[in-house]
């Protein structure tokens, strides 16, 4: 039995259902979006039992990290990489919580959707899906060393967006690995990407009637 107030109940996220790679890039994400968010700063916006942003920021390049290592085949690290993910859900979920709080005792919206986590919807008889496209213009453009940020147009109907990434040949299935969700189609960012390397990126996006075809595949060489 779930121990979650119902009127909690209000953001569609699941981290349990991440990959470790998409889980990493969450935290960091989310860590971003709070420090963004004006209803989030100063002392005490964040009470520090919880998980400060620089501390979530940091377990998610950590969980980036050690996942990289351990998909290069070190067993020790896969090992590492399995025990961290708990605390990285547990602290992403408890500041989404906190969010949510705020979001029902203060009557404000604004601090979940600013923070690009998406409202869960609740389903309603004769509701019309709108059949979501593939993202169109995507662009890809350097951020910081080791980061890329990927935008494309807004699609209609769209609830989350996710980014193919490839570093080796682009016509091999195997040769990409896929991140997400974000929830927003502007500067998506990317991280822990290799310096030098040439990546090839796509985008595709998801909403109620499911996912769109994947966009034009773009290459960027990281700085």
């Amino acid at each position: 039995m779930s121990i979650l107030h119902p009127l909690l109940d209000i953001v569609d996220v699941n981290v349990r259902d991440m990959s470790h790679v998409e889980l990493g890039n969450f935290a960091i994400n989310l860590a971003d979006a709070f420090a963004r968010h004006k209803d989030f700063q100063g002392e005490g916006a964040i009470p520090k039992p919880m998980c400060q942003l620089d501390v979530l920021r940091g377990l998610g390049v950590s969980h980036l990290a050690v996942t990289k290592e351990a998909e290069s085949g070190n067993r020790f690290k896969k090992v590492e990489r399995d025990a961290s993910r708990p605390m990285v859900e547990l602290h992403t979920t408890m500041l989404i919580n906190w969010a949510a709080y705020r979001s029902v005792t203060e009557n404000k919206p604004t601090l979940i959707t600013e923070l690009d986590l998406r409202p869960k919807l609740k389903g309603s008889k004769g509701t019309l899906h709108v059949e979501v496209t593939a993202p169109e213009n995507p662009k890809a453009k350097h951020g910081k060393s080791g980061v890329a940020l990927i935008s494309v147009n807004r699609v209609p109907g769209a609830m989350a967006y996710y980014i193919g990434i490839c570093k080796g040949d682009p016509s091999l299935p195997e040769s990409w690995s896929t991140v997400g969700p974000f929830h927003k189609s502007r500067n998506m960012e990317l991280t822990g990407l290799e310096p030098g390397q040439v990546y090839y990126f796509k985008v595709y996006c998801s909403g109620p009637s499911g996912q769109s075809e994947w966009s034009s595949i773009i290459s960027l060489r990281i700085l």
